[in-house]
């Protein structure tokens, strides 16, 4: 059963989609007074040539499915691959068909739960809809961002989020319709959960390596001379702002990211929106309308305006940004002091003594260097390599981040095993339920195609 899609625009009656028949056409014909003489041959202009606007693809319960709907869910299934890392990659008539299929089998589902006198809550529809935006924002980089996605395909922010909120409704039909005439017909027993764990063992989950890990962080350090020329770069834009040059024109000469040809607008920012936590202290402590001082975090030199306060405790900032940047021999700089920590560890001194003196991670530094626990899988890959293959007591080589060269301790490492058939029981009598509703749903949807009236228009 393939997963149902939305129903997108308003109900159409059988009687206006037979009226239209399978396409839908504009002509413009000019109006003529009843007191006008009738015209010639020669004054009737030729009559403008008929306009497609959209046409009918599908008829369900007299309810019709437009070409527009078609394309616009092929988008937003396109949009959502993207979202989910997947690229559509099949040819576009089964894309076509696969869309087509679940635009029936939605209003299918839809008119049974009708008849059924079912219905959804609005309000729960309108929340799941704005969750839903705020992760596509977070995700293309923020409102604009998402803005300029939803044009390349062809929509407005106000166009997604209506046609989200068809879908979002239509699931809770499925998940409704579901509740009422599938799952109570669903019997799990003991012994197809366990016949589905005995199939399925190469598939089964396993409790990855764990390991209690402590660090040594030496962070690269661009160089003074570095570091002086941008000082200089701040004094001047602090001193054509101190002369009236407007915030946006500074930014728009000086600042060094995207967001310098915008006159350094960023847009919203909540308070959890801002990677380095002094940087959110002082933007979230300006009023509207001040710039801050200049702030330093790993990326570099940060001058912020706060454009606006909203209610809802967003700001709208704007920056005039200076990356400080690292050499090639800051990063060889900072690996010989790396190597030079691990040596002395190497030679006998106390890993956590070694951690506290030169350790950049305060946080971990005032724990003698200890980080906690983790499993091995939750961590980077980059840490992973570094930490796959090394034995408890063991001492890194230098491992090289953005945030700087790490040498890692592993001073615990507990073995993963394979779950037992009673720590998944619950989790595969859930696996097991799920396909027998699918293929029940699937059956089902099949008796509402001979219940309901379907007219595909090719």
């Amino acid at each position: 059963m393939r997963r149902i899609s939305p129903r997108s625009r308003p109900a159409r009656s059988l009687l206006i989609a037979a009226s239209l028949s399978a396409t839908a056409c504009v002509n413009v014909v000019p109006a003529v007074a009843e007191d006008v003489a009738p015209a010639t041959t020669e004054d009737i202009a030729p009559a403008a040539a008929p306009v497609l606007i959209d046409r009918i693809v599908a008829i369900v319960d007299e309810e019709a499915i437009l070409q527009s709907d078609l394309v616009r869910e092929t988008e937003l299934y396109r949009l959502e691959r993207q979202y989910a890392g997947e690229p559509v990659a099949e040819d576009a008539a089964a894309v076509r068909r696969e869309i087509l299929d679940r635009l029936i089998e939605s209003k299918l589902i839809i008119a049974a739960a009708k008849r059924a006198d079912m219905s959804v809550d609005p309000e729960a529809v309108s929340g799941s809809v704005d969750q839903k935006i705020r992760q596509f924002e977070e995700h293309f980089g923020g409102p604009e961002a998402l803005e300029r996605e939803l044009a390349r395909s062809g929509m407005t922010l106000s166009d997604y989020r209506a046609r989200m909120a068809a879908q979002l409704r239509d699931q809770q039909y499925l998940r409704l319709v579901v509740g009422k005439f599938i799952r109570p017909d669903i019997e799990v027993l003991e012994n197809e959960v366990r016949d589905y764990y005995l199939a399925n063992l190469d598939r089964m989950p396993a409790e990855p390596d764990s390991l209690a890990i402590a660090d040594i962080l030496i962070p690269v350090q661009p160089s003074v001379e570095a570091r002086r020329r941008v000082q200089e770069k701040v004094v001047r834009i602090q001193a054509d702002l101190a002369r009236g040059m407007s915030f946006s024109e500074a930014a728009r000469q000086h600042s060094e990211d995207a967001a310098a040809s915008r006159g350094g607008q960023v847009g919203l920012v909540g308070k959890d929106d801002l990677y380095d936590p002094g940087l959110a202290r002082t933007v979230f402590a300006l009023a509207a309308g001040q710039v801050s001082e200049p702030v330093v975090t790993p990326r570099g030199v940060h001058l912020v305006r706060v454009d606006e306060v909203r209610e809802d405790g967003q700001r709208a900032i704007s920056q005039i940004f200076l990356p400080v940047s690292a050499t090639e021999q800051d990063v060889a700089t900072a690996r010989v002091q790396a190597e030079a920590a691990r040596a002395r560890v190497l030679g006998g001194e106390s890993f956590a003594l070694v951690a506290s003196e030169v350790s950049a991670d305060l946080a971990s530094a005032r724990n003698g260097g200890v980080l906690g626990t983790f499993r091995l899988v939750d961590l980077s890959e980059t840490f992973q390599a570094a930490l796959a293959d090394l034995p408890e007591g063991a001492v890194s080589e230098p491992v090289l981040t953005t945030a700087g060269w790490y040498v890692f301790k592993v001073l615990g490492r507990t073995v993963g095993h394979m779950y037992t058939y009673e720590e998944l029981s619950e989790q595969l009598r859930q696996e097991v339920e799920s396909r027998k509703i699918e293929a029940a749903l699937a059956e089902y949807v099949k008796g509402l195609r001979r219940r309901f009236f379907i007219d595909e228009k090719g």
